[in-house]
């Protein structure tokens, strides 16, 4: 019969490096866990940032639309772009870079934009936008278009209706913030 006792009855001496190796093996499983733990947490935060600014685009998107529709060809009759109701005139300002002039502030601005309703339904606050009306000459129009710009082509040259739309979009918080410009002519 076999026995771990020794001859006198006792057991023998254990140094006990498997105890110490067990610990030290937990510990690093511990820190392992720890660590993926921590990355899905900042994973989580990424994705929730990237929604909110996609919200946000998609609600600025929806105002651009929203302007460009304000005038679009069928409309026949421009309302005036006088300052008032988020209809200016042309505020082309030489080397400033048109958005700008925008700031966050500016857009609750009682007529500086239009609020539109029910695009943006999962936004903390629906889009604005904004539209200006861009001073075209003829001789830049046809140049622009590939037109001859001779005396004889430009009588028959009318300048087309230039309009430059801002359009402010947020996201499900106040923290995503997009602004977005199209040109449209008419």
């Amino acid at each position: 019969m076999y026995s771990d006792m020794n001859s006198s009855g006792a057991f023998p001496k254990q140094a006990g490096a498997v105890l110490i190796v067990g610990l030290i093996m937990v510990l690093l499983m511990t820190i392992i866990g720890l660590a993926a733990i921590r990355g899905s947490g900042m994973q989580e935060l990424m994705a929730g940032n990237m929604r909110d600014r996609n919200l946000a685009f998609q609600a600025a998107e929806a105002g651009l639309r929203a302007g460009e529709r304000v005038v679009h060809p069928s409309v026949v009759t421009l309302p005036a772009f006088d300052g008032t109701a988020g209809l200016h005139p042309d505020l082309n300002v030489p080397g400033e870079i048109p958005p700008a002039r925008w700031a966050a502030s500016d857009w609750i601005i009682a007529g500086n934009s239009v609020v539109t309703t029910g695009l943006a339904p999962q936004s903390s606050s629906q889009p604005r936008y904004a539209i200006e009306k861009i001073e075209v000459s003829a001789v830049e129009a046809a140049g622009a278009d590939g037109s001859g710009i001779d005396i004889g082509s430009l009588d028959s040259f009318t300048a087309p209706e230039v309009f430059r739309i801002n359009s402010r979009g947020v996201g499900g918080t106040t923290d995503a913030d997009v602004v977005l410009q199209s040109f449209y002519k008419r």
